[in-house]
């Protein structure tokens, strides 16, 4: 997607920021990117309204793959560090500084974890190895392994570090520092390295009940109507406004944005 001004204004009106609290576009930047940027994604993300991806572009490990910063997201999550494309990250998240992902591995199975089993693209070994002698060492970049999925209303604080594959449930909290190996249950809190269980955020029947809710799919207005300060009072009234069809599920504002500057607009209702 190239950055025009106009693509820009209509971001804003959306509330999808490029900075924390993103002024109008100037006829310079949108944020902290520049106009006529052109941020050639190599997937397509779909974004959703009042999201805030302040941080470009996607740094990976070394050896890894580099993207945009653009990434798949849900309404009132915010990221402060740049994500990687293929990620998506549900609603109501909210994303400290310093994630990185593990995201770059070296051949274990053969006689030496070194650039000269798989690197044709290094200096160092480009002249010894070809592409046949990686294919026969089934080296991949990211060891074959799926992006992590993040939740609804998950909570990850500064510099946490996440493995390929893992799933970080909805409702969950990530300890600020941890490096997280392994699946994160939803409601629950977890920290370290490795990161362990430190504690649910609720009793099982609440979580369960909020998770059986889905309420995240419901407008921000409507959620803010309700309260969202006590979390029983909060699902019972949820559940009685769902059965008397006083609320309804939210359709927010999504932008599509693809390759070779593909972008659609889907207006919410």
């Amino acid at each position: 997607m190239i950055l025009t001004k106009e693509r820009a204004e209509a971001l804003h009106a959306d509330k999808i920021f490029f900075e924390v609290n993103s002024k109008p576009p100037t006829d310079e930047k949108y944020g902290t990117v520049k106009i006529g940027h052109d941020f050639k994604p190599k997937e397509a993300v779909r974004i959703e309204e009042r999201t805030g991806l302040y941080k470009f572009p996607y740094k990976p490990s070394i050896g890894g793959t580099k993207y945009s910063g653009l990434c798949s997201m849900g309404v009132m999550s915010y990221s402060w560090s740049p994500l990687p494309e293929p990620l998506k990250v549900g609603r109501y998240c909210s994303i400290s500084s310093g994630i990185a992902f593990i995201d770059s591995f070296h051949p274990m199975t053969t006689v030496s974890t070194s650039l000269l089993s798989f690197a044709t693209f290094n200096h160092l070994s480009r002249d010894l190895v070809t592409k046949d002698m990686v294919k026969a060492s089934g080296w991949h970049v990211r060891n074959n392994k799926p992006w992590p999925t993040i939740g609804h209303d998950v909570w990850i604080g500064r510099d946490v570090t996440i493995a390929l594959g893992v799933n970080i449930g909805t409702g969950s909290v990530i300890a600020a520092g941890s490096v997280v190996t392994k699946d994160v249950a939803p409601y629950s809190i977890v920290g370290g390295n490795p990161a362990k269980h430190i504690r649910q955020r609720f009793p099982e029947e609440i979580a369960t009940g909020l998770l059986a809710l889905e309420w995240w799919d419901y407008a921000p207005a409507d959620l803010v109507a309700i309260g969202m300060h006590d979390p029983v009072a909060f699902a019972a009234t949820l559940s009685e406004c769902i059965k008397d069809g006083t609320i309804q599920p939210y359709r927010p504002t999504t932008w599509i944005i693809g390759k070779n500057d593909s972008v659609e607009r889907m207006q919410g209702g």
